[in-house]
C-alpha cells in the first residue's frame, strides 16, 4: 500500500464522502427517533407527576402505620 500523503489525502476524501452519504440518510431517521424519545418523555413526565399527586401523603401514612406495627410487635390486628 502506497501512504505518500497524496494517497493518503485522496484516501481520506473518499472516506469523507462515504461518511457524509451514510450521515445523509441517517439523520432524518435520528432526528424522527430523536423526536419520539422527546414525545416520550414528555408523556412519562405527565405521568410522574399524576403519579406524585395520587400518592401524596401516602409516604407518611406508611411510615406511621410501620411504626405502629413495631410498637405492636407486628400483631397489629384486634385479639
Amino acid at each position: 500500500m502506497d501512504f505518500s500523503p497524496d494517497k493518503l489525502r485522496a484516501r481520506f476524501a473518499e472516506l469523507t464522502e462515504k461518511v457524509e452519504a451514510i450521515q445523509a440518510k441517517r439523520n432524518p431517521v435520528r432526528a424522527k427517533r430523536d423526536d419520539l424519545v422527546a414525545k416520550q418523555i414528555r408523556e412519562l413526565s405527565a405521568a410522574d407527576a399524576a403519579v406524585r399527586k395520587a400518592e401524596a401523603g401516602l409516604f407518611d401514612l406508611d411510615q406511621e402505620r410501620a411504626l405502629i406495627a413495631r410498637a405492636l410487635g407486628g400483631k397489629t390486628l384486634a385479639e
